[in-house]
C-alpha cells in the first residue's frame, strides 16, 4: 500500500508576502479609495447642484 502523503503532495503553506509587494499592494488600494471618495464627491456635488 502505497503512502498517499509522501509521493508528492505538499501541505498548502502559507505564501509569504514581501515587503516590496505588500508596500505596492497598500499603494494602489491607497490609490483606489482615493479615487472613489474623489468620485464619491462628485456625486454628491452633482446632486447638490442639481436640487437648486
Amino acid at each position: 500500500m502505497r503512502n498517499v502523503m509522501s509521493s508528492g503532495f505538499q501541505p498548502l503553506r502559507p505564501h509569504r508576502i514581501k515587503r516590496g509587494s505588500r508596500q505596492m499592494r497598500e499603494k494602489r488600494t491607497a490609490q483606489a479609495l482615493i479615487a472613489f471618495g474623489v468620485v464619491l464627491a462628485c456625486v454628491e456635488l452633482y446632486i447638490t447642484f442639481g436640487a437648486l
